[in-house]
């Protein structure tokens, strides 16, 4: 069988089982809301160590709304003699701040990584994470309530993944155990945690191989366990156009909103910019949400958004 022919298969096939649940989601944490743009790892632990480069990265949302963080870093861990092993670390903190709580928490992440072709261009990724995830009331000085009080949820999120030079798709469980119901809390509280699944996948264009122009239009879909309607408002569409080192990029949750994200990367670090805005009002900058990303990667060659080396 051909590669082309089995990434074709395998994108299909990840599809249709993730379609088969038809349930509805909410996201742990759900802001910044560009982590599924720079930070995917959340979504899918088998993502850890899928580069062939040490990345620290962080993103804050900025200008008047200080109020979700995220920092996070990966790597593929290397033999004595140098090469790659098998074997990829990783982990991320966060903090966001909702209505009435602060959400914050820390994941610990590992993967182990089985190449499917002598050339190790084609990889299949099989990851697990432990985490911690605490919600902490704001109490504004004022009494907590009972219904208010701090909760701490340890819990864990499993995938799988697929790489290649043209071609990726995963298949994840995040916070495997769900909220824990003998905690008493109830499903319209900020602390409560459902069990969600995550297929993302995605396939690269080459449009021009001398100026490195690449187009990538992939979808994430993620569903729960928690209710049983309004699974359409969380398949989302995601674009990008690749330039060299530059790449630009889009996607549609809501047709009430439009967003924007860029990223450049220099020889070892990275920046970019995510907005989103409303379709109308959005000269009102109180409706402009402005999330900053910077990092780090470090890589025996020098990462590269894109190996044309290969295709």
């Amino acid at each position: 069988m051909k590669i082309e022919d089995f990434n074709i298969k395998l994108l299909c096939t990840i599809t249709g089982l993730i379609f088969s649940m038809m349930l509805s989601a909410q996201d742990v944490p759900s802001m910044p809301l560009s982590i599924p743009v720079y930070h995917p790892m959340v979504f899918n632990p088998a993502y850890v160590g899928s580069k062939d480069f040490t990345n620290i990265g962080f993103t804050s949302r900025v200008f008047k709304n200080w109020n979700s963080q995220i920092l996070n870093f990966n790597q593929r861990l290397t033999t004595s003699d140098g090469y790659f092993s098998n074997v990829g670390i990783g982990g991320y903190t966060f903090l966001e701040k909702l209505d009435q709580s602060w959400n914050t928490g820390l994941a610990l992440a590992g993967s182990y990584h089985i190449p499917i072709d002598v050339a190790n261009l084609h990889n299949i990724s099989i990851g697990g994470s432990l985490k911690g995830l605490f919600n902490i009331p704001i109490t504004s000085g004022e009494e907590v309530s009972d219904s208010l009080n701090s909760t701490f949820n340890p819990n864990m999120d499993i995938g799988v993944y697929y790489y290649g030079p043209t071609a990726f798709a995963g298949l994840s469980v995040t916070s495997l155990f769900g909220t824990g119901e003998s905690k008493g809390i109830s499903y319209d509280s900020e602390a409560f945690v459902s069990r969600e699944y995550h297929l993302w996948g995605g396939y690269k264009f080459l449009l021009s191989r001398n100026l490195g122009i690449v187009l990538e239009p992939s979808l994430l879909v993620s569903l729960n366990d928690s209710a049983f309607s309004g699974g359409d408002k969380h398949i989302v569409p995601y674009l990008k156009l690749y330039l060299q080192n530059f790449y630009i990029g889009t996607y549609m949750e809501s047709a009430d909103k439009f967003a924007l994200f860029f990223q450049y990367q220099f020889p070892r670090f990275y920046t970019g910019l995510f907005l989103e805005f409303p379709r109308q009002d959005f000269l009102n900058d109180d409706n402009i949400i402005f999330e900053l990303t910077l990092g780090i990667n470090l890589g025996h060659e020098g990462p590269r958004f894109l190996d044309y080396r290969h295709w």
